[in-house]
């Protein structure tokens, strides 16, 4: 149950980008005055329950959060449509998009107009984290999840900010060498990075019913404290509280009955 020091509300969202609507879902605090925010970007999966239970999640850790649809409304019926759909995605024009919903963040009320925005990604939306970041100045610091898109090394170059990422030693998508050909790149290109691994667990270890493994709860929870920490740290001087794995594994297996 929600204390009133981390209630929020939540609803649809859309934003105006070079003549392209893009939709969207945000949750924010409902205290009053201004939060840091930061923009969540989905899995191959989109904006489906799960990415709309983190995007309250990360309202709840004190942050103004959107999740935009990277899919325009299209909701995969199965893993190989899934598929289809990520490997069909106009990455330029979605990079594009998704360097646009920082501005339409400044514009709203709860965030400062020149505050720094936050970038966070899951899996595809991790790949995309990173061609953002190093593409346009639009956000102050990004953080990494298994991402399952590989940008061209010179792509990276352009990163100036602090990266947080991480791994699960058992994932097959995002595997050890194509971590370990990462960590070299931005080590070569002296971007500072905090790189976290986690023991036995899979790919989209956050996500209960995608990840079974034996240490995901807690491998889970803690990535999050972590990454709660380093945003604050990052574009908030304040910390705020977390929402446990136990909330989180609950609030899915309730959504993805609907």
């Amino acid at each position: 149950m929600s204390t009133p020091s981390n209630k929020i509300i939540s609803l649809h969202a859309g934003y105006e980008h070079n003549g392209k609507t893009v939709d969207g879902y945000i949750a924010r605090p409902i205290a009053p005055g201004t939060h840091p925010a930061v923009v969540l970007i989905s899995g191959m999966s989109g904006l489906n329950p799960f990415q709309r239970e983190m995007t309250r999640v990360f309202a709840r850790a004190g942050f103004v959060t959107l999740s935009p649809d990277l899919f325009d409304g299209y909701s995969a019926p199965d893993h190989a449509s899934a598929l289809l759909a990520k490997n069909s995605l106009d990455i330029n024009a979605t990079v594009d998009r998704l360097a646009g919903a920082a501005g339409w963040l400044h514009q709203l009320p709860w965030v400062e107009d020149n505050a720094q925005i936050g970038v966070i990604g899951f899996c595809l939306g991790a790949g995309l984290a990173l061609l953002t970041l190093g593409r346009s100045d639009a956000f102050g610091t990004g953080v990494i999840y298994y991402q399952s898109l590989f940008p061209d090394p010179a792509e990276l170059a352009g990163i100036t900010t602090r990266l947080l990422c991480h791994y699960g030693t058992a994932d097959h998508s995002t595997p050890a060498e194509e971590i370990d050909r990462f960590r070299t790149e931005i080590d070569r290109l002296g971007i500072k990075n905090d790189i976290h691994f986690y023991e036995g667990c899979g790919h989209s270890f956050l996500n209960p019913s995608q990840e079974s493994s034996t240490n995901r709860n807690g491998a889970a929870e803690l990535s999050l404290e972590r990454t709660f920490k380093f945003l604050h740290q990052e574009i908030d001087s304040l910390v705020a509280g977390t929402e446990t794995i136990l909330e989180i594994n609950q609030a899915v297996e309730t959504t993805a009955s609907l």
